[in-house]
Formats: structure tokens, sequence, C-alpha cells
């Protein structure tokens, strides 16, 4: 039965996410990514992991994310207007080419027989100081890989949003 809840809730993540790259309203992009937020809530807590999920709503879907329609009130942005030159060959290509990374990834991972490595206590995520130990010993690279990324987008997010005086 959980297997069951922690497949709904991660296709609730999935498909909200998708709605949210290919939205053209901001607003309801961010909605959508309000949603996936949750969903990835549920799977961390049916992981056993209800610290990071409780973190997951606090910062991302309650902190960052009104960050963001802040932003997006103040910008005043309206949905994107279709230019008129439909391109169906880019259309085309674009969903053969999801379907067919899809199929080489999941035939990736059948071949590999890769399991998801579970900690030994998993009672452990649940006490902070624990938590940051692993964080910062075990997965320190990944931890400053994430901080960069971050950081990427946050330098091409005022990119994108100065506005050019001519």
């Amino acid at each position: 039965m959980d297997r069951l809840f922690f497949d709904a809730a991660a296709l609730v993540a999935i498909v909200f996410a998708g709605l949210m790259v290919i939205g053209r309203n901001p607003v309801k992009s961010v909605l959508a990514l309000v949603v996936s937020f949750f969903g990835l809530a549920v799977t961390y807590v049916l992981l056993l992991a209800p610290f990071i999920a409780a973190l997951q709503v606090i910062v991302y879907a309650g902190a960052i994310l009104v960050l963001f329609l802040f932003v997006l009130m103040l910008l005043n942005v309206g949905p994107e207007k279709p230019d008129g030159a439909r391109r169906p060959i880019q259309s085309i290509l674009g969903g053969l080419s999801v379907v067919v990374f899809a199929g080489l990834l999941l035939g990736m991972f059948r071949a590999s027989g890769a399991r998801v490595p579970v900690m030994a206590q998993p009672a452990e995520l649940a006490d902070p100081a624990a938590l940051a130990r692993v964080l910062f010993s075990d997965y320190l690279l990944h931890f400053e890989a994430v901080s960069v990324l971050l950081l990427a987008a946050l330098v091409g997010a005022f990119v994108l949003a100065r506005r050019e005086n001519t």
C-alpha cells in the first residue's frame, strides 16, 4: 500500500513539474511547482524522512515560491505571446527525442539492476544533527554541486530579468 502512495505522489510530482516547464503563464507555472513540491514532500515522508519533508514544505513551497510569486507580480510578467510561426517538425522531433531518451534511461536502469541505497537506520533521518553529519561528510560534493547549480540559476534569472535601456 505504501508503494502505491509513493508511486502516486511521485507521479503527481513529475506531472506537475512537466506542467510547470511547458506552461505559458508564469503564475500558473509557479503554482504547478508548488504542487510538485508537495508531491516530493509526500515521497520524503514515505521514505521515512520527515525532517526533509518539512524542509521541503517550509523552505521551498513556503519561502522560495512566495518569493517567485512576489517577483512575478512585481515585474507584471504576462503570458508568452505566440509568434504565429508553427514549427511542427521541431515539435515532433522534440517529442520523439523525449520518448527515446526515456526508453534508453529505463533500459539502462533495468540492465544495471541498481537499487536505491537505503540507510541502515532510516529513523536517523529525523535527527537534524545526524542528517547534517551525513550531508556534510559523505555527500559534500553533491551538496556543493547543488549550491553551484542554484547560483547559476540565480545569475541566469538576473540576466533574463534585466531590461535593456535602448
